[in-house]
């Protein structure tokens, strides 16, 4: 069965059975909202990447054996920091933020203890031991704080800042909203006159999901309010503004019903979902409607099945074509790394297809019943946009080789700005630089070394001298090899300042002893000195380890200096340690997984817009059997990927999770408008026209359509130049970009060229 048939059978259906088709599309619908309350957020970035990728295999066996891979870091700023008053105070948030269920220990200057020479040994002195309460007392615990090596680890180098660094339980039901809300509520009873600044990853992505839900409450509604003005002022009637908004409001709950059947979490980048149905899933229905008004003006006397019919049969095939296209631009993102992206272009693809079968059944079956507006046959209000386009199109046409010349050699020197795209999955740079979250990642940063760790899981016999050295030798190369490096930690670390101390502070003895007897000796006294388990975060067994972990605090976190140091590490390992050596490093934490997600995003856009932008390219060739037809129904969106690509690298927008969809939604939503313009094209040409009066009048039959359709695009995610979040606002700003220059390219780029080439395939 040809496409034609198809289509012939689509409207039979909508002819004889209008009121069965509406009620069975209720019902559907009714079906798809029932579960949608049980829908469920993942703010998650490890819930991006694939269960099988070695960081998160990796990551699950160090939660398994220490319970913890992130920290959260409370700073308090004050001038007095180390008052009586305001040691007192303090004391009661370490408790506080000990007693979180979530917390499973929590380090600061209340409970460190410290290695000291004594007699040919060492013992664990506590740092506060008591708080002071007079200048005698602060003067011995400033000496202490200088003496214990916590500068810029606890305390800041002015003593005004000091800050707890509590270790989070990995939970698979640990809610990163309802933790941030405790610990905000906790932290605000202990504001003023001191400032407390909080970071983490984990506040950073919750905060994100707070503002992608405030944005989605806001830009929702107000994106279907534009789009419903902008139907009134296009249409002017009730069917053609509200027949449209049905099928995108369908679309989108038959999207969300089928995540809470199929019991899909909805990623933090899932907000963008309705938005894109929003803005995409009415293009088919305002082509209808569009077409069905012009046919009426035409021919009054034509009734409404029959003015359908001919609708349906000149716009079968292009509609058609792209929702074909759409759809496989969004399915291309199945070879995305990220699961979550594959799953939001799955997603969008059902609600796609949804729409455009939405679209041949509910829109026309409406139309049958209810009578056509009454203005058609007399109003000429919009008969100015006829005009327009038409003059536009006469402009394009006879000044096509100067507007080509600009055209190409604007986009060659544009396209240079490529070389300078940067990657950027950083949560905290989702924020303004003046926000919050931002000024207190910056503190903390400046004075601590920042509040993301790269993790080390080390698999060995680790009470081996051999092995401890290789520890030291890997955390020694990456101090030096990785400037955004501020500290590292690992128990080699201990073992060494207890041999040092065990020496009466020897310089020579600061290293790692040759012994293992010495070694366990070490320990042995270690455990007996201290008031509770100290290695619980380094060792998975105190008496015989095989694991240890090993910490990596970053303190420029960019997303090109976490992947170089993630690079580098790796690199670095796997040249080092492979088989008989005596440990196996592995890559955890918070920083491996961006790393991961930052070479995932990369990859997953190049290979996505690769496969979408050859299947489509293909369709093209064959259904105008040509492959001229293919290159120029391609062009403007080619040259809109290419646009995107250069404003990426010459404004400096960095590419992320949110901002990798963009050639999605360009290639599958850009080629719409070439398919129309140039199958309308040739459907002129075999009724007997020359070139220029067919491009003429598919620009006036046709162009309002193609017109609407861009401008509702546009318009859709216009609402999004308004977004706190960062990638919000540049996904917005580059697909407005994009699509008004593939709405320009449908309207003038492809008139001009085939005024100048003549293709032979449009003959055909």
């Amino acid at each position: 069965m040809n496409l034609k048939t198809l289509t012939k059978r689509i409207f039979l259906l909508d002819a004889h059975y209008p009121r069965s088709i509406i009620a069975f599309i209720i019902l559907c619908t009714i079906f798809f909202i029932w579960k949608i309350p049980n829908l469920e957020i993942d703010p998650g970035l490890r819930s991006l990447v694939p269960e099988d990728h070695k960081i998160v295999k990796n990551m699950e066996l160090a939660e398994e054996l220490f319970s913890s891979n992130e920290i959260i870091i409370v700073a308090v700023e004050s001038d007095e920091l180390l008052s009586e008053r305001t040691l007192l105070k303090f004391s009661s948030l370490h408790d506080s933020l000990e007693n979180l269920s979530s917390v499973s220990r929590v380090a600061s200057i209340y409970n460190h203890r410290y290695i000291v020479p004594d007699d040919g040994g060492f013992e664990i002195q506590k740092l506060l031991e008591k708080i002071p309460s007079d200048s005698i007392g602060s003067s011995e615990l400033i000496e202490t704080i200088h003496a214990s090596d916590i500068i810029g680890n606890l305390v800041s180098a002015d003593l005004n800042i000091m800050c707890f660094i509590a270790q989070i339980i990995a939970s698979t039901d640990f809610d990163e909203i309802k933790f941030r809300e405790k610990l905000y509520g906790i932290v605000s009873g202990f504001e003023g006159p001191e400032k407390i600044h909080l970071a983490s990853p984990i506040i950073s992505s919750a905060e994100s999901i707070d503002s992608v839900k405030r944005d989605m409450r806001t830009f929702r509604p107000l994106a279907l309010g534009l789009m419903i003005l902008l139907l009134i002022l296009s249409f002017r009637s009730w069917t053609g503004t509200f027949l449209p908004l049905f099928v995108v409001g369908f679309s989108i709950i038959w999207t969300f019903g089928l995540m809470a059947w199929l019991d899909i979490s909805v990623p933090i980048i899932g907000g963008l979902i309705p938005i894109m149905l929003i803005a995409i899933a009415n293009n088919y229905g305002i082509h209808i409607i569009s077409h069905y008004y012009e046919y009426t003006k035409l021919d009054q006397n034509l009734s409404r099945i029959e003015i359908l019919k001919r609708t349906m049969k000149r716009l079968g095939m292009p509609i058609f074509l792209a929702g074909v296209t759409t759809v496989i631009s969004f399915m291309s993102l199945i070879t995305h790394e990220l699961s979550k992206v594959t799953e939001i272009g799955l997603l969008v693809s059902f609600g796609i297809a949804v729409s455009f079968f939405l679209s041949l059944l509910l829109i026309p079956a409406i139309l049958i019943l209810v009578p056509r507006p009454t203005y058609l046959g007399k109003d000429t209000s919009l008969q100015f946009v006829n005009n327009f386009l038409v003059s536009w199109g006469k402009f394009f046409v006879r000044n096509r080789v100067p507007f080509l010349a600009i055209l190409f050699t604007g986009m060659f020197l544009f396209s240079f700005g490529i070389r300078d795209i940067t990657i950027d999955t950083v949560p905290d740079h989702f924020f303004p630089k003046d926000s919050k979250i931002r000024k207190a990642s910056q503190v903390i940063s400046q004075t601590f070394g920042g509040s993301t760790q790269l993790n080390i899981l080390v698999e060995g016999d680790i009470y081996d001298p051999l092995s401890l050295q290789h520890i030291d030798k890997l955390m020694n190369h990456i101090k030096e090899k990785n400037k955004a490096v501020s500290s590292t930690y690992s128990i080699a670390d201990v073992i060494k300042k207890m041999h040092y101390s065990f020496n009466n502070g020897n310089p020579d003895s600061l290293s790692i002893p040759s012994s293992r007897e010495l070694i366990e000796q070490y320990m042995f006294l270690y455990s007996i000195a201290s008031e509770d388990n100290d290695f619980d975060l380094i060792l998975n067994d105190t008496d015989d380890p095989s694991f240890t972990q090993c910490f990596v605090r970053i303190k420029k976190v960019s997303t090109a200096d976490l992947m170089a140091l993630v690079d580098d590490t790796e690199d670095y390992i796997s040249s080092n340690y492979y088989d008989e050596r005596p440990i196996k490093p592995m890559l955890t934490g918070p920083a491996a997984l961006l790393g991961a997600v930052s070479h995932l995003v990369i990859k997953g856009q190049i290979i996505s817009l690769a496969i979408a932008a050859i299947i489509i390219f293909m369709i093209m060739s064959i259904v105008f059997r040509s492959f001229i037809g293919g290159i120029l129904a391609s062009l403007p969106m080619s040259l809109a990927v290419l646009l995107i690509f250069g404003l990426l690298g010459n404004f400096g927008i960095p590419l992320n999770m949110t901002t990798s969809l963009l050639t999605c939604v360009l290639v599958g939503v850009g080629i719409d408008y070439s398919v129309h313009f140039l199958w309308h094209l040739r459907e002129h040409i075999r009724d007997g026209e020359e070139l220029e009066e067919a491009i003429t009048n598919t620009l006036k039959v046709s162009g309002k359509g193609i017109l609407f359709n861009g401008i509702s695009v546009i318009v859709g995610f216009s609402v999004l130049m308004y977004s706190v979040f960062m990638p919000l606002k540049a996904f917005s700003v580059l697909i407005m970009a994009s699509i008004g220059f593939c709405l320009i390219g449908g309207m003038a780029i492809l008139p001009a060229m085939v005024s100048l080439i003549d293709p032979q395939f449009i003959r055909k």
